[in-house]
């Protein structure tokens, strides 16, 4: 069968979970791995080839303002020296797509940065955004790749 506008699945219908904590707060997330690579020159070509040889985990997440809870995770940081890791884990599920369920899970999530203080007299609704590194993923469930 044919792919439907119905398939598309919406943003909204997604979950974030935060060491199994429901963030109820999330905008929006992002998780992306990048590849590293390694130039390889061959010769009798004139374009280099590339060797794929490990990988690297980031992101961003942004929250509606409704808690501390990051800025006293940093202050907690600068005061011991004890840097967190986390396990996140984002959750697609619109029901209407048909697509099933997509869980992909982060682990040794670290936050890079957190504003510990911000204004904005044109905003009606403050936003965090906390970019961070992570060390290795999982994909317990994945979407459907047929169409019904």
């Amino acid at each position: 069968m044919a792919f439907r506008a119905k398939n598309a699945i919406s943003g909204k219908e997604g979950k974030l979970f935060l060491d199994g904590e429901l963030m109820a707060h999330i905008k929006t997330f992002e998780a992306n791995v990048e590849k590293t690579k390694e130039e390889v020159p061959i010769m009798g070509r004139r374009m280099m080839g590339h060797k794929s040889n490990g990988g690297s985990g980031t992101g961003t997440a942004t929250f509606h303002k409704v808690t501390s809870r990051f800025i006293q995770i940093m202050k907690d940081y600068m005061t011991t020296g004890v840097d967190p890791y986390f396990t996140m884990q984002s959750v697609l599920d619109d029901k209407t797509s048909g697509r099933g369920i997509e869980r992909v899970t982060i682990y040794d999530v670290n936050f890079d940065s957190v504003k510990v203080a911000g204004l904005d007299v044109e905003s009606s609704a403050l936003e965090e955004e906390v970019p961070f590194t992570f060390e290795d993923f999982d994909l317990p469930e994945a979407l459907s790749n047929t169409f019904q």
